[in-house]
């Protein structure tokens, strides 16, 4: 039953995200304007909350904090070193002009970013299921907008949508074995999932603060903060709402 959960939101994480971008995409250009905010807004609030109300917390029931905390920080300076090294990056500009001539660094980078999703869903899904609900929840709600941009970053560099859409596909179906792979490995070493636990928290934290926080600030003014702060407090109850069936 459990191998199913994670399968399911594996996909939903992965090739699911990356349909519903492409749709997304033929939203008008406003639509899409007012939505990709309130859909950022939204996702640094889910991953805010499931790292600090969900995969902290019960990581520390297995040990004590300074593992924990130190594995978070380490965590977070390896997932910098990532981005440097493939361009993870999860940039909404379709005129970046790192991204704009770097569509297989891309692709390799969402592959890696990809498999990370699916051993983050398999660790959660393993402490609990309204856990790994949680989890999985956060890497779909920053997967979309993300998905998003890297599917115009493509368009804008010469790619067909057919062609830009298929190899986003294979891309990220680098979650779903990896998903598997960690599930039985980690049912096996069991002592480590605590630590998968910080190392995803970590990886939620670098994503929500170094990458969805500045698309947060691209726009000024009373009207587009306000719509932000409420779809983050959104986000945010989402999580408090499925943590509540853990027990």
């Amino acid at each position: 039953m459990l191998i199913l959960w994670i399968t399911l939101f594996s996909l939903l994480g992965s090739v699911g995200a990356i349909i519903t971008a492409a749709a997304f995409l033929l939203l008008q250009e406003k639509i899409q304007k007012v939505l990709i905010p309130c859909l950022i807004s939204y996702a640094t609030g889910t991953l805010l909350a499931a790292a600090l109300l969900g995969l902290i917390p019960h990581a520390l029931k297995y040990t004590s904090p300074l593992p924990i905390s130190s594995t978070i920080l380490i965590g977070i300076i390896l997932f910098f070193l990532l981005e440097k090294l493939v361009i993870w990056r999860h940039c909404h500009d379709t005129k970046c002009p790192v991204h704009g001539a770097a569509g297989p660094m891309i692709l390799i980078g969402n592959a890696v970013h990809n498999a990370t999703d699916g051993i983050v869903i398999a660790a959660s899904f393993l402490s609990s299921i309204p856990i790994g609900i949680a989890a999985g929840i956060s890497i779909i709600a920053h997967e979309i907008p993300q998905e998003v941009g890297d599917f115009a970053i493509l368009l804008y560099g010469g790619y067909s949508k057919g062609k830009a859409l298929s190899l986003n596909i294979l891309s990220s179906l680098s979650t779903i074995p990896a998903a598997i792979l960690a599930y039985y490995a980690l049912e096996t070493v069991h002592a480590a999932v605590p630590y998968v636990m910080a190392i995803s928290a970590a990886s939620f934290l670098y994503v929500a603060l170094t990458d969805l926080y500045p698309e947060l600030h691209r726009k000024v003014g009373l009207l587009y903060a306000i719509r932000q702060f409420l779809m983050m407090l959104v986000g945010v109850g989402t999580i408090i709402v499925f943590l509540q069936f853990h027990l």
